[in-house]
């Protein structure tokens, strides 16, 4: 009985807190549920955590993903404002002459 309830517990508060764990701590609350319910046997241990290592991996490259984008559209922003100056730059060099 009391297992279920600790893997309840696990498998709720996962849940709730999904979007605020990071990659890692997501990685470890899904070990401890795959300990909590694959009381079996070792191999069920096994496959479950290569699983849990696989949500790790997809979750990490996703956060990956939404960086270098966010990067991108900086860069860009950074380009285009680097591209105005210089064209005020210029108009204001040839109209001087």
């Amino acid at each position: 009985m009391k297992q279920l309830l600790v893997v309840a517990i696990l498998i709720f508060s996962s849940v709730i807190s999904a979007d605020i764990l990071n990659c890692e701590q997501s990685q470890t609350v899904c070990e401890a549920k795959c300990k909590a319910s694959s009381l079996i046997s070792e191999q069920d241990i096994s496959t479950c955590k290569a699983q849990c290592l696989g949500e790790r991996t997809a979750c990490e490259l996703e956060q990956g993903k939404d960086s270098a984008g966010k990067l991108a559209g900086q860069a860009k922003d950074a380009g285009q404002s680097f591209m105005d100056k210089m064209k005020a730059f210029w108009e204001g060099f040839t109209n001087s002459l």
